[in-house]
């Protein structure tokens, strides 16, 4: 809240797993309901190529994020988890 607050746009981009769509794209929504609220539902993008969404900075776990876009407009910030 406090990045909204300071006039942050702040969207969630979210990959679904392959061959799972019907169930993680179901469960990916709970997990926002859940733990961030009903108003974060209209920020959540999914998709399977996070390159062509346009944004300043995108925090993800995923070490190399690759897609369509060979030069995508964001910076890569890595979210640091012990899978990777």
């Amino acid at each position: 809240s406090e990045m909204t607050e300071a006039g942050l746009h702040i969207l969630l981009c979210t990959a679904p797993l392959p061959f799972q769509y019907e169930t993680c794209v179901a469960e990916k929504f709970g997990w926002v309901r859940k733990h961030l609220g009903e108003e974060w539902l209209p920020r959540l993008i999914i998709t399977r190529d996070k390159t062509v969404v346009r944004g300043r900075i995108l925090i993800d776990d995923k070490p190399k994020v690759s897609g369509a876009c060979s030069n995508p407009e964001w910076d890569h910030i890595i979210f640091s988890q012990p899978y990777n």
